[in-house]
């Protein structure tokens, strides 16, 4: 192959090339890189031609790498890492870096950033913030994130790991309810009152949902999988609930029956690729994170309602 065949080599052609040794399939490349199957199949056909050789075997059940195949793509696998991280660090290359902070987090800390975005602006003027709640991971090699908190460490990876705090969970009524019901201040209450629970499907609150069914004697009378569900029909009577206390202690039509529950407190850590913390937004709202966090720690874990 002639050396000016390999300067015009297409990136978006050895991109399809990478998505289908990840996936063996055609159709999961297409997924991954938004394009059509047809599309992505046309990318292959090219770089094959280009290179003068088949890189896969197109079976019913997938791809299959041919001996070329084989050679092609730990190199490009090579070239996509190369890409993803000058795309990490292209934002930190000029010198008045700006632009947009994606911040991942499930629903429960998303809400509790959601009400405190003044400390993130102040602490980053000018600078755009993403807020994208989600129970699923992000890969912030790929930048699908600038910045994720999460409960679970992920495995293997190599990111920057800050520890922020716990997010404790108590039991909580309504006001008005608890007016009507004064069982709900007493043990009785997993008897005598209404519940609102977890469901089984999607279940993103194992733990509480374990400890609030070994207590009841009867199935909640409602249950969802978001949180933010939960809270609203707690506000509005439709029962007690077990809910963060960071969200609860704040909305004066709730009431707290318990002190926070021993288990049921989730660690929060912030995790970010070194590369992206060269961005002086980024690692601006980083900072941000962890003095808010760390300011309120005792309110997050529900030890301190003077926060709220």
């Amino acid at each position: 192959m002639k050396h000016s065949a390999l300067a015009e080599m297409n990136w978006d052609d050895l991109r399809v090339l990478n998505a289908a040794a990840d996936s063996m399939s055609l159709s999961a490349a297409a997924r991954q890189l938004g394009i059509s199957q047809p599309k992505a199949s046309r990318r292959l056909r090219a770089l094959e031609d280009m290179l003068g050789a088949r890189l896969f075997e197109r079976l019913p059940s997938g791809l299959a790498p041919t001996p070329a195949g084989r050679q092609m793509i730990p190199l490009v696998a090579e070239m996509a890492k190369a890409a993803d991280a000058v795309a990490r660090l292209r934002p930190a290359l000029p010198e008045n870096a700006s632009g947009t902070v994606r911040i991942s987090a499930m629903e429960t800390v998303s809400r509790y950033l959601s009400r405190r975005m003044d400390r993130l602006f102040a602490a980053a003027p000018g600078v755009e913030i993403e807020l994208l709640p989600a129970h699923a991971d992000v890969n912030l090699w790929r930048r699908e994130a600038d910045l994720q908190i999460r409960e679970c460490l992920p495995e293997g990876a190599s990111l920057i790991v800050t520890r922020l705090g716990d997010v404790g969970y108590a039991v909580y009524g309504a006001r008005e309810l608890i007016a009507r019901q004064p069982a709900a201040r007493s043990e009785a209450r997993y008897d005598a009152c209404d519940w609102i629970g977890f469901s089984e499907d999607r279940l993103f609150f194992p733990m509480q949902k374990k400890w609030l069914d070994s207590r009841l004697s009867r199935p909640p009378r409602l249950r969802s999988t978001d949180m933010d569900v939960v809270l609203e029909a707690l506000a509005e009577g439709a029962g007690l609930a077990v809910v963060p206390c960071c969200l609860a202690d704040s909305d004066p039509r709730l009431e707290r029956l318990t002190p926070p529950i021993d288990g049921l407190g989730k660690r929060q850590h912030l995790l970010s690729h070194r590369d992206m913390l060269r961005e002086p937004a980024v690692r601006a709202i980083a900072d941000a994170l962890k003095a808010l966090f760390a300011a309120e720690r005792r309110f997050l874990s529900g030890e301190d309602l003077t926060a709220a």
